[in-house]
Parts: structure tokens; C-alpha cells; sequence
């Protein structure tokens, strides 16, 4: 039996504003919303929602580990554990994603975690995010597993994963890039650039190719020095900002982005910017020390990122809540414009915003109650249904 809600006395974070206003959710799909007096039938379930924010699930496109997971490692059960515990954090969906791995495991690694995507019981693992292994620049990475790309390489990424390959970040700069993104790209697969050191005069090129989106904007990417007659020298960056097509991920955590260049990317339009978290295994915890590969020992802690032991950055401790509310604080922007990076260009990027990432009417009614002065999680909807927590 379909159920028919209609949620009074709250706010509702739409695509276009933040409104005291009714919405209506039947069955699986957001309704409609609606204003307060509006009659309707007498067969609807009314919800009080005590004065809470209606905000879209939120989507990470980019996600190593959480909680004790470390997705490189396929434990059983990973994908699904944590899908259950990210409710907690207003989360809806998101990519579980591996980094460069051994050219002998990646495979492999690849078939197991996107089996398991289908195994997620709470938010929806919406498919893989392969973190390379195609860079020009290692980052945090082992710089011992990166290839380089070609159509043969795209093709066994894609029948590992059967389906499920949702995204890829690459180098474009590097030679047979062009054939291994045009073949990501024809099935369907978001190419992301990044840990690059693309010239950028090239950049204009690259999105011709493909390019749908930068991963980690302002991480392990070049800078210049000035010219002779202290002209601006044009970066990577710059050439990113100045593609209109192009989403540019974000680790808001205050860290891998200082907060004035946050307060920048927020000025460029509504559909350029969304958050990642990058988090990595013990996010969400009160974090530790372990091993992201054989050798190469980093700790998590709750608001300093996750680090190696010469204080490199090596992902984030990001949760996604705390990611949108950084989003908030550190940019000046409001709960619209969060709700955008959020969730609705996230969903975007990988071809699901016509199903998912905003509350209108006939998406899948996906959503986080939130507490109106903390922005905490009340609570957390799939479909029309409470996952976690309640609305009271």
C-alpha cells in the first residue's frame, strides 16, 4: 500500500530556495511542495516536523573508507556495514572508491567492491570511483602502481566492474589518455581530472575529450611562479575555473582547501561546485593509525585530515554532514547553495539527477531531517521511509 505524508512545519531546501512550506511525498517520490493552506485529500499521513530542515540526501562521489573500513581491501561486508552507518550522517548515496592499486590486484579489487555495491542495505552504493591509476602526480598514492592509460586498460576496468564503474579520475596529460577516457565516457563512466600536471593551456582540449569534473580541486596540482614583468602565470586552477562544463569537487574540511579559496569557489555558479569528503578508513571514529599501503603508515583524527608521518596529507576525516555544514560556515553561502554541492551536482556528475539529489517533484523521496539551529541529523529517508533515526 502506497503511503501518502505531508510534512508541515518545517523547511524545505529546494533546487531554488529554502522555504516554510508543506511537502507532500507519496510513496516513493516526492509529491510537490506545497504552502501551508493548501487543501488537499484526507487520506494523507500528516508528519509534524517540530520546526526541521528538509534537506536533500547527500551524495559523495568520493570515498575511500569510513568507519573501520578501508574499501582497497574488499572486507566482506564492507560496502554494506557502512552503507548502514552512513544514515547516521544524512547520507543517501555515494561511490565507494579504491586508489592505485598493484596492476595484478586492481582487477580484481574492482570486481569485489562493485559486487559488493549491490549489497548495501541502507545508503545507496551508487557505483565505484576508480582514484586512478593513470596520474601524473602520486599524491598520498603508491607511486609504484600508477600505468599508463590505454583503450585496453579502460576495457578491463569496465568488465571487472560490470556495469558499476561510475567514475574515474586521470591524468589527461598522459600519453593514450585520450582513447582510455573516450571509451570510459561511451559507457557511461564520469571522467574526473586529477592528481595532474596538465599544462593549461591543454585543459580546453581535455573536456573535449570527456572531462566531466576536477577531483579534489587545489590538491596535488602545479602552481607557477611569476612572470619577468610580474604577470599572473595562468595554472592549472586557473584553467579549471574558466571551464563552464566542468564540476569542481571540494574536501571542505578547512585543511585541503583554505577557507578564502572555499569562499571563492562559492562565488562561481550553482552548478560548479560539489563536495567530496575523501575520507578514509576511521572517519566518523575518534580515528587511529593503519596502513593505506604496505609501508606507508598514516593516522586519522577528527578535524586534522588524516596524515602521514611527515604530516602529508593522505585523504580526509570527513564525514559528510560536517563537510556541508563546513560548506555553510566557511563559504557565506546558504542551506540552497550547500544543498547544491551537497547532493543535486554530485548526482549530476554521474547521470542520476533526474532520479536523485533534490527534493522536486517525482524524484525518489531521499532526504535528511535536520535539527534547525545545528544542522545535526535527525533523521535520515530512503524512498519515503525512515532509516534512521525519527522525526521527532
Amino acid at each position: 500500500m502506497r503511503v501518502k505524508q505531508r510534512w508541515s512545519n518545517v523547511t524545505v531546501v529546494t533546487p531554488a530556495e529554502q522555504a516554510a512550506a508543506d511537502l507532500l511525498i507519496d510513496g516513493d517520490r516526492f509529491a510537490g511542495v506545497v504552502p501551508a493552506e493548501t487543501v488537499v485529500g484526507d487520506d494523507w499521513q500528516a508528519i509534524d516536523g517540530k520546526g526541521a530542515v528538509l534537506f536533500p540526501g547527500i551524495i559523495d562521489l568520493l570515498q575511500h573508507g569510513y568507519g573501520t573500513r578501508l574499501y582497497n581491501d574488499t572486507e566482506q561486508g564492507a560496502v554494506a556495514e557502512n552503507s548502514l552507518a552512513l544514515l547516521a550522517r544524512g547520507v543517501t548515496g555515494f561511490l565507494p572508491s579504491i586508489s592505485c592499486l598493484p596492476p595484478g590486484t586492481m582487477e580484481g579489487v574492482l570486481s569485489r567492491l562493485a559486487a559488493q555495491c549491490g549489497e548495501a542495505k541502507g545508503a545507496r552504493a551508487l557505483g565505484v570511483h576508480s582514484e586512478g591509476p593513470c596520474f601524473g602526480s602520486p599524491g598520498a598514492h603508491n607511486p609504484e602502481n600508477i600505468v599508463a592509460p590505454s583503450i585496453e586498460l579502460a576495457e578491463r576496468m569496465l568488465a571487472a566492474t560490470e556495469g558499476t564503474l561510475k567514475a574515474v579520475t586521470v591524468a589527461p596529460e598522459r600519453e593514450g589518455a585520450e582513447g582510455f577516457i573516450r571509451t570510459l565516457k561511451r559507457a557511461g563512466v564520469s571522467i574526473h581530472l586529477g592528481h595532474s600536471q596538465a599544462r593549461p593551456e591543454n585543459v580546453s582540449r581535455y573536456v573535449g575529450w570527456g572531462l566531466d569534473a576536477v577531483t579534489h580541486m587545489y590538491n596535488v596540482m602545479p602552481t607557477y611562479p611569476p612572470g619577468g614583468m610580474g604577470v599572473h602565470t595562468v595554472s592549472l586552477t586557473d584553467a579549471l575555473l574558466a571551464e563552464p562544463t566542468l564540476a569542481l569537487g571540494l574536501i571542505c574540511d578547512g585543511i585541503h582547501v583554505d577557507r578564502q579559496l572555499i569562499r571563492l569557489l562559492a562565488q562561481l555558479p550553482a552548478d560548479r561546485v560539489f563536495l567530496e569528503t575523501d575520507a578514509m578508513k576511521y572517519a566518523g571514529t575518534p580515528g587511529r593509525k593503519f596502513e593505506f599501503y604496505p609501508g606507508y603508515w598514516v593516522e586519522s583524527v577528527p578535524g586534522k585530515a588524516v596524515r602521514d608521518e611527515n604530516g602529508g596529507l593522505c585523504g580526509s576525516s570527513l564525514t559528510p554532514d560536517e563537510a556541508m555544514r563546513n560548506y555553510l560556515r566557511f563559504s557565506g553561502r546558504d542551506l540552497v547553495r550547500a544543498a547544491h554541492a551537497a547532493s543535486l551536482v554530485p548526482a549530476r556528475v554521474i547521470g542520476m539527477a533526474a532520479d536523485i539529489g533534490s527534493i522536486e517533484r517525482g524524484k525518489r523521496a531521499d532526504f535528511a531531517v535536520l535539527d534547525p539551529a545545528t544542522l545535526e541529523v535527525r533523521a535520515t529517508y530512503l524512498d519515503g521511509r525512515c532509516v534512521h533515526g525519527s522525526a521527532s
